[in-house]
């Protein structure tokens, strides 16, 4: 499923594995994608764990980017992403 094979799913590489599942399997998959990008312990992404992830695959972005990127999909106004407006990201 690693097409690049780095041992890191790319968005693409995702987004293959959740059009292929059925929807129980869907939601397993977004909570473990989501659990990658939340802090441990965090119910929530935030820029600075948005930043580190992406760095992590190899895309450079200031933590502001990473704010704009958030706020996007940040349906509560509070700055970080939830389970909720991740899985309404994902779907865009």
């Amino acid at each position: 499923m690693d097409s690049d094979g780095d041992g890191l799913l790319c968005l693409e590489d995702f987004v293959k594995i959740v059009e292929g599942a059925g929807e129980e399997e869907k939601q397993s998959d977004l909570k473990a994608a989501f659990e990658l990008y939340a802090p441990e312990g965090s119910a929530c992404i935030t820029p600075k764990s948005l930043k580190k992830m992406l760095t992590r695959l190899g895309q450079r972005r200031t933590v502001g980017d990473c704010k704009s990127m958030i706020a996007r999909f940040d349906l509560n106004g509070d700055g970080v992403l939830n389970f909720d407006e991740f899985k309404i990201m994902m779907s865009c």
